[in-house]
């Protein structure tokens, strides 16, 4: 056994774990082993030896011959040496060896001169003690001796291995024993079998279960207790079981006992070493329940009502369909915990709860209405029956309760309640009255409103006693056709108090119905709306006089706006005409100064009427296909000349990754530039303006772009920046004076940009110059929109016919004198009689028309024309000659049929430009 030894050093904690393991350490002496002790000093002719067991840390004296039991440490002991070698350590003499000749056994009693000790070798290969002899003189072993020492050394490892199989063995026939004496007493079967299922071994059970003695049963087989239908399933699950390799299996079946009574059994079998260990369960009586319950959870989940069963502890085992419907909750949500914890909210009454318990704890069923809460945390009320079934020991078995939804229910008590409370404290009239309308009740309110008492009301209808209005009548017998087709209403009718006051009175009717969707009575709510229909009527008169004031303004405006640009377009236009003639050296500053203030005046004009507009909310945006850039840069170009007349640079910073198909409102675009620029110029001597334009964010629709205005003029105080948008308003006292203007360029622009809507931002600092920037927000075009151009197309103007008609000469003299230069062939008309009799004679490729003309107008001229039968009548371009800036007139031209309008004074590139559009078609 020597030969199987390890390095049990190196394996401490296993050598150590296998010590354990025998279960020896701490017992008391043994005749068995103190014979291998005196068999040693036998065999080796010495006075002492041992058999002594190594811990972790000390020697236990197994057997001692000889010696005293002494404490001695581990770590200096012949043993713990002796463990470390592979084999017999043997020492002659001790005092020569440098490990042990301070050794206490050494240098005291007994005086050890001579040592010789053999592991012992477990079975597994762990030293696990010594076996060792000592001697009071020195000495050596013979060969036979060294044997023997070995011999005995294996005998005490066989004594402690035998020792610890016994001790296994005895408890392994205590727990059998024990077992078996639990299976002979246990009310289950338990039994043995072999592969085909023959009963090798059956306890008592069987008697009480199925009638047969122990004797009777062992030799049969399991499957003729079995019911015949039950044996063909069994075979088949188990047989399927086995082929995948299953090797227990939990399986209920019927048998027949001796006296012929069929009982259900529930069988856990396990399959080892070719044998069937069993034990099964009788469940007849669960079986029976079952049945039962399975009967009762049909009816239960076929009705509205929820139901829940609990067990004694007041757990639910089971709910039907309808609780889920009602609560939310499933069996998953509830099972093995308490109703009352799961279905109680925030405001559930949990005092009327724990009574409720009270009661099922005293044996007792009850009856409660609770305020509970859905698992979507919605508050119901549930109208709960509980009723307590006891066992036959009079405890709770399990509890039943049937559960209805009360919800609508007490809404409609909370709603009759208040319902009540506020009919008879609120301010409202109230009127109940019967099926056929005829009152029943009135509260105080309705009292105090009409003057009349219940007494004088009851038994009439409302709407015969307080209106006598007839043009009411037709009103309420409508109404009242409504209730009786269940319908509500709400009606303001006149009516006359008890004293004969008048009086305006707001009636809503809501009928009830009853179960059977009957009328059974009607609800009137009735206010007193006087005050409220006075008002009306002043705000009413106070409207009407508004509008009228808003058309006289607004037509005052346009006669104005009429009259103003009338001479300002003959101003205009001749300034154009005479410096398109030639005109001397010596005069052409003169006709520069007069086209100046002319187009000064007008622009101050414009600003008056754009801002009126703006006002009274009649300006729109347009939407059409814009050149943004060329916009830009006419603009800047146009006010080179200004600029350079005050020193002033004038610069456009342009972000090429603007898109070029936007759609947008050029003219009040332009206004807005031209506003802020004008301003930057005025404002700036011997200075830089800039004009930025960049492209902030774009998508597929849109694209935002940021317009900057830079100046290094006279700045504005930051006092003052907050109020130079405001009209008539200048930063300073002076600068109206110094540098003119009329204090609405900024203010327009603001409200232009609202349109857009946008805002306007401004930094300055006196001295420094000031930054206007917005942003605005473009659509892009279509792939149906086009920007339109005006570029000179004089192949298409040279020899088209075109009818001017205008009441005033001035205007016939300018436009023959612009078109005719354009290799045009015109006519003129002086009223709408005459260019209709014109248009009738001859065809013309294009007609403008002026508008307000003595006579038939503009607009009723266009119409005349538009109705004539023939095609060309119906295509011929009209274009509106106007000084109007009335917002209605956009709409007006588009009805009578024109195709456009020009707005007097105009310039010569609008009229070319509207002409080349119209021609180009």
């Amino acid at each position: 056994m020597l030969s199987k030894s390890r390095d049990s050093f190196a394996n401490e904690k296993e050598r150590v774990k296998a010590l354990h393991q025998y279960n020896i350490l701490d017992t008391p002496s043994e005749d068995k082993f103190d014979n291998i002790t005196k068999l040693a000093t036998l065999i080796c002719n010495v006075p002492m030896a041992f058999i002594i067991l190594v811990d972790e840390t000390r020697l236990f004296f197994k057997s001692l011959i000889g010696i005293d039991s002494s404490d001695v440490p581990r770590e200096i002991s012949f043993s713990d040496e002796t463990i470390k070698s592979k084999g017999i350590l043997e020492i002659q003499d001790v005092l020569s060896d440098g490990r042990f000749k301070a050794h206490p056994m050494v240098t005291g009693k007994p005086g050890v001169r001579f040592y010789a000790g053999a592991p012992l070798l477990d079975e597994n290969g762990f030293n696990i003690g010594v076996i060792g002899v000592f001697d009071v003189i020195t000495r050596t072993l013979t060969n036979d001796q060294r044997d023997g020492l070995v011999t005995l050394a294996n005998e005490t490892i066989t004594h402690i291995t035998l020792k610890r199989k016994t001790t296994e063995l005895e408890a392994k026939n205590k727990r059998f024993e024990e077992l078996l004496n639990l299976s002979t007493v246990s009310p289950e079967i338990h039994c043995i079998l072999d592969y085909s299922g023959k009963i090798l071994f059956i306890n008592d059970a069987v008697t009480n279960i199925l009638g047969y003695t122990v004797q009777e049963s062992i030799g049969l087989s399991i499957w003729g207790f079995c019911d015949q239908e039950d044996v063909s399933r069994l075979v088949g699950v188990i047989e399927e079981g086995l082929k995948k390799k299953i090797k227990e299996f939990n399986v209920e079946f019927r048998v027949i006992s001796k006296q012929g009574a069929v009982r259900w059994l529930s069988w856990n079998m396990v399959a080892r070493d070719g044998r069937w260990y069993t034990y099964g369960r009788d469940i007849t009586e669960n079986k029976r329940v079952e049945s039962e319950l399975v009967k009762l959870s049909f009816v239960a989940s076929k009705i509205n009502n929820a139901v829940v069963i609990s067990d004694a502890r007041n757990h639910v085992t089971w709910v039907n369909d309808a609780f889920e419907k009602i609560t939310g909750y499933t069996i998953n949500d509830l099972k093995g915990k308490r109703l009352g914890d799961l279905i109680a909210g925030p405001k559930t009454d949990m005092e009327l709860l724990e009574k409720a318990r009270a009661m099922i704890k005293q044996n007792r069923s009850f009856t409660v209405d609770l305020l509970s809460y859905r698992k979507d945390g919605e508050p119901i009320w549930l109208s709960i029956y509980n009723t307590v079934v006891l066992d036959d020991k009079g405890k709770v078995d399990i509890e039943v309760e049937i559960i209805i939804d009360i919800t609508e229910k007490k809404k409609a008590e909370e709603e009759l309640q208040v319902l009540s409370l506020v009919a008879s404290k609120t301010d409202t009239g109230v009127n109940i009255s019967d099926a056929e309308g005829k009152t029943t009740w009135i509260n105080q309110s309705l009292k105090k409103i009409t003057g009349y008492t219940l007494e004088e009301l009851k038994g009439t209808e409302l709407g015969d006693v307080l209106s006598k209005d007839e043009s009411d009548k037709e009103l309420i017998l409508s109404s009242r056709a409504k209730s009786r087709q269940n319908e509500s209403y709400l009606i303001e009718v006149q009516a006359k108090t008890k004293d004969g006051q008048a009086i305006w009175l707001s009636v809503s009717n809501t009928p009830v119905m009853n179960d059977k969707g009957e009328l059974e009575r009607q609800i009137d709510l009735i206010s007193d709306i006087t005050q409220r229909k006075q008002i009306e009527h002043d705000l009413l008169e106070s409207k009407e006089q508004a509008l009228q004031l808003s058309d006289a303004k607004e037509m005052f405006l346009s006669v104005m706006s009429h009259e103003i640009r009338t001479p300002l377009n003959a101003i205009i236009g001749m300034t154009h005409l005479l410096i398109d003639n030639d005109p001397k050296v010596s005069q052409v500053e003169d006709l520069n100064v007069l086209k100046f203030s002319a187009e000064n005046l007008l622009h101050i004009i414009n600003d008056i009427l754009d801002f009126t507009k703006i006002e009274t909310g009649n300006l729109e945006l347009e939407s059409i296909p814009l050149d943004i850039k060329n916009l830009a840069g006419d603009i800047v170009n146009s006010l080179q000349i200004n600029a350079g007349q005050k020193g002033n640079q004038l610069v456009l910073q342009w972000d090429d990754k603007i898109p070029g198909d936007i759609l947008g409102d050029k003219t009040r675009l332009y206004q807005i530039l031209m506003n802020l620029l004008g301003n930057a110029i005025k404002f700036t001597d011997q200075g830089k303006i800039d004009l930025n334009v960049e492209l902030v964010s774009e998508n597929s629709e849109a694209a935002l772009l940021r317009f900057l205005v830079r100046d290094n003029g006279i700045g504005i105080p930051e006092d003052k920046q907050s109020y130079i948008f405001e009209t008539f308003t200048q930063a300073k006292t002076d600068i109206s004076r110094k540098y003119g203007g009329t204090g609405l360029g900024l203010a327009i622009t603001k409200k232009l940009l609202k349109l857009y809507q946008s805002d306007i931002k401004v930094k300055s600092k006196e001295g420094s110059g000031s930054e206007f920037s917005f942003d605005i927000k473009f659509s892009k075009t279509t792939k149906g929109d086009k920007v339109l151009k005006s570029a000179e197309l004089p192949s298409v103007f040279v020899g088209k016919r075109i009818l001017v008609v205008d009441d005033n000469e001035i205007n016939i003299l300018i436009a023959n004198r612009i078109l005719s230069k354009w290799g045009f062939e015109l006519e003129f008309a002086g009223n709408g009689k005459e260019a209709i009799e014109k248009v009738m004679k001859k065809t013309f490729d294009l007609i403008f028309m002026d508008i307000q003309m003595p006579g038939i107008d503009g607009f009723e001229t266009t119409s005349i024309i538009r109705e004539l039968e023939d095609e060309y009548f119906k295509t011929v371009p009209i274009i509106a000659l106007t000084a109007s800036t009335l917002q209605n007139e956009t709409g007006k031209f588009k009805a009578c049929g024109m195709n456009g309008h020009v707005l007097k004074p105009f310039k010569p590139e609008e009229i070319k430009h509207i002409i080349s559009i119209n021609l180009s078609k």
